[in-house]
């Protein structure tokens, strides 16, 4: 299936959930069929209807796109994966428009996914742990100090554990709220940057990677997660 073959390299949102003995792939998502390539991996193709208006002159109408999600068991873990909709609709009505609403929006998929687990996964751990190892380093950050919010962004985006130790020595003991971070071996890993919003449990890959790119960056955390 081409989406099973391409989705790692795809721009996408990834959240990771704490599964139970019960969490299972649903067999459908949202009205999708699940295709399950293996016994860990369910992939969704849900239709999503963008309400569109149109101006000169002015006129609503919808326009329909196929979203793909993927949901990934390991022994500890759910992963949901869910691949970036960036439509330029202009290029389909060629006329002046904007999005006014779509179907089914990201956070209708959370909620569905969210009731197969026990919970959004912390993966402070796993992320540190790379830090700590130079495998990844942060331009910016924010984090939680004692009594208040702090936010700290390096010049010409130098890394802050490779320039700046002192302050990385305080984010590595400090609860991260959100980050941006660079990979030190972009051709290893098939990933150049990632972020990662721990207030809300996410890591966003904005640009499309190598094939496998983004699956190397999931696992590496997972992995220094335990």
């Amino acid at each position: 299936m081409f989406v099973a073959q391409n989705l790692s390299a795809c721009k996408q949102h990834v959240y990771v959930f704490d599964r139970t003995g019960e969490t299972i792939l649903p067999k459908q998502l949202l009205g999708a069929q699940g295709y399950f390539p293996n016994a860990e991996t369910g992939i969704y193709i849900i239709r999503t209807t963008f309400t569109t208006l149109l101006r000169d002159p002015a006129e609503e109408t919808t326009i329909d796109f196929l979203a793909p999600v993927a949901l990934q068991l390991s022994e500890k873990y759910l992963v949901l994966r869910l691949v970036s909709l960036e439509k330029n609709l202009s290029s389909y009505f060629e006329r002046p428009c904007y999005v006014a609403g779509r179907s089914i929006e990201e956070r209708d998929i959370l909620r569905e996914v969210y009731g197969l687990t026990s919970g959004v996964t912390d993966v402070h751990k796993g992320i540190k742990k790379l830090w700590q190892e130079a495998a990844i380093d942060s331009p910016r950050a924010k984090f939680k100090k004692p009594k208040s919010m702090a936010s700290e962004a390096m010049d010409e985006e130098l890394g802050i554990r490779e320039h700046n130790p002192e302050l990385y020595e305080v984010l590595a003991e400090s609860v991260l709220l959100n980050a941006l971070f660079t990979v030190s071996d972009e051709e290893k890993m098939g990933v150049s940057h990632f972020s990662l919003n721990f207030t809300e449990g996410y890591l966003a890959f904005p640009s499309y990677s190598a094939v496998g790119g983004t699956d190397n960056v999931i696992a590496a955390i997972l992995e220094r997660n335990s």
